[in-house]
């Protein structure tokens, strides 16, 4: 029994207090991060009334969002009775848009006329595939203005909105 409580008192001498540093800095670490924990959540949400573009891997930036619904550059229009500026954008995004899936499935068509045209007669094959890439060019360039002008719409909304502009 002597021989035990021996033990116990030398292994209790040999304890290090560095030994509960690294345990004592985690700990600290965690407790700080579960005070923090419905800060972090509260970061997604939005304002009530707030509109903003969709994002995401799969959305293109032509759609906004406003209290969790997803709308539309026209849907969107109708929603600003207020708001001339950002119904003007949005109308205009959704003339661009509509011009671009045009012009885009135009280029589409021209070139697969010129690559079935092309082992006939090779000269109005390319100039078919040529001109079937410029009008997909010509959509992507439209769609592009397209979304900038539903991100110049969803900051002209919010600006009536919050501001009272």
């Amino acid at each position: 029994m002597n021989k035990n409580l021996q033990s116990i008192r030398d292994d209790l001498v040999t304890f290090n207090n560095s030994d509960l540093v690294p345990d004592l800095i985690m700990r600290i670490f965690l407790f700080i991060l579960c005070l923090n924990l419905p800060c972090i959540s509260v970061v997604g949400q939005n304002v009530a009334g707030l509109m903003t573009v969709k994002q995401g891997v799969m959305a293109s930036g032509i759609k906004v969002v406003l209290d969790g619904r997803v709308y539309r550059p026209s849907e969107a229009a109708r929603l600003c009775d207020l708001c001339h500026q950002a119904r003007y954008h949005f109308d205009q995004a959704r003339r661009k848009r509509i011009w671009s899936f045009a012009l885009a499935n135009l280029g589409i068509v021209q070139s697969i006329t010129g690559a079935l045209n092309i082992t006939n007669a090779q000269t109005l094959g390319a100039v078919n595939g040529a001109l079937g890439g410029m009008w997909i060019t010509l959509g992507a360039a439209r769609d592009k203005v397209a979304r900038r002008e539903v991100k110049l719409g969803v900051d002209a909304y919010n600006r009536c909105q919050f501001i009272g502009q």
